[in-house]
């Protein structure tokens, strides 16, 4: 049977099928400590996975990318593609020259050689129809013994999870709100802008559109739209915008653009001073980021689309009110959100492949926020293989800082 780069990406993501040893073509020993996240879009083929090199195990942490040969890298021009800036390992199947272009400091690592070493190893065992999420440890894994097959159970995880997560966000907020006064930077309509600008620029931008909306003060902003829209786009120029696996319609200009729209033309900077947060109230708060009216009158559904407002609620407007007060915790119901890659993952991990998201967690941005707590905080950060988690025994808790004790 021949290798694919499905076969390549199926051996490197599964730790089942990825041989315990490796090293690079230089032979600097290599430990995975998470092959990344399997990316099903244009880029790397995986991002965010974290190495450790040599015997003084040096972490290095960025994007892999894999091949057949080692020479299929510079066919592709990745070398000069800004997408793939950011890898950090070039996994191959074959033996060959390193490619010429890879970015400075990543490494090649011939996996073929490794795996081929195993007389275990059979590609035609490989079911690459189970990759990236429908493949599961084939013992029982830790979390499902915690959550014992219980809906009811596993909702409420999420929930206090997502409320551990949202209330480390208030918390970081009140920091900065007494930050702010202190120096009196803007004050808190200037933190709340900032929180906003933070979250419009998703994960990848989120630190510059950050420094964008310190650039352009929510008192200088523009009132005409044009005008807000020219001020933040030319604030944008003097950063280095994360452009990779995005469709033009979705790139960093656009969400700045629809950014501006969303400080001119709607009420978004009131709800610094929101104060109803029943379903109804939620739902309110969307609409108004979203600015519907004025958008139709321009032919437009929407400056940012329903599930980009739902996050902007649950991650800046709901803990701004506990930051300040006005809100105790978290409410049980938050607006739908859209389901990333890493929630999806998590979902899986949890509840394995047969679960109805729409069902399940999907409808409430509460639960989406607490999968996305366990998966940046325990699944991938402390235990990014089943076999090392220790979910299941005894039952979950939080603590007070907002991880999960076991």
């Amino acid at each position: 049977m021949d290798i694919t780069e499905r076969h390549v990406q199926a051996v490197w993501y599964d730790a089942a099928l990825r041989p315990k040893r490796l090293a690079t073509r230089r032979g600097t020993p290599v430990e995975v400590v998470s092959p990344g996240e399997w990316n099903l879009g244009p880029g790397p083929d995986f991002t965010g996975a974290v190495l450790e090199l040599g015997p003084e195990r040096r972490r290095v942490v960025g994007d892999v990318e894999v091949h057949i040969r080692p020479a299929d890298w510079d066919r592709h021009g990745h070398g000069a593609d800004p997408n793939y800036r950011s890898v950090v390992a070039h996994v191959t199947w074959g033996c060959g020259p390193e490619a010429r272009s890879l970015p400075p400091g990543a490494v090649s690592i011939w996996l073929g050689r490794f795996a081929l070493a195993n007389p275990a190893f059979s590609a035609d065992a490989i079911d690459l129809a189970a990759y990236p999420y429908d493949r599961l440890p084939g013992e029982e894994r830790p979390c499902s013994r915690a959550l014992g097959g219980d809906p009811d159970r596993a909702q409420a995880l999420l929930a206090e999870a997502g409320r551990r997560r949202l209330a480390a966000k208030a918390e970081r907020v009140r920091r900065r709100l007494g930050s702010a006064v202190a120096s009196r930077a803007g004050g808190r309509e200037q933190v709340f802008y900032e929180e906003v600008m933070t979250a419009l620029g998703y994960s990848r931008n989120a630190e510059a559109f950050r420094r964008v909306a310190g650039r352009v003060p929510i008192a200088e902003m523009p009132r005409e739209p044009p005008s807000a829209r020219a001020a933040l786009l030319a604030a944008g120029s003097f950063e280095d915008l994360d452009r990779r696996c995005l469709r033009p319609n979705n790139s960093p200009e656009r969400r700045l653009a629809a950014a501006a729209d969303v400080f001119t033309s709607t009420g978004t900077m009131s709800l610094a001073d929101a104060a109803d947060f029943s379903r109804r109230g939620c739902r309110g708060m969307v609409a108004v980021m979203r600015g519907r009216g004025e958008a139709a009158a321009r032919g437009l559904s929407g400056f940012i689309g329903p599930g980009r407002a739902a996050a902007v609620l649950a991650n800046v407007v709901v803990p701004f009110a506990v930051a300040e007060g006005r809100l105790a915790a978290a409410p049980d119901w938050l607006p739908a959100e859209d389901i990333s890659e890493p929630v999806r993952l998590m979902a899986f991990r949890l509840f394995g492949r047969d679960h109805n998201p729409a069902a399940f967690y999907a409808g409430n941005g509460l639960l989406v926020q607490g999968l996305l707590h366990l998966f940046r905080e325990l699944c991938v950060a402390h235990h990014p293989l089943c076999a090392d988690c220790t979910l299941g025994d005894p039952p979950p808790a939080f603590a007070a800082g907002g991880e999960i004790m076991v």
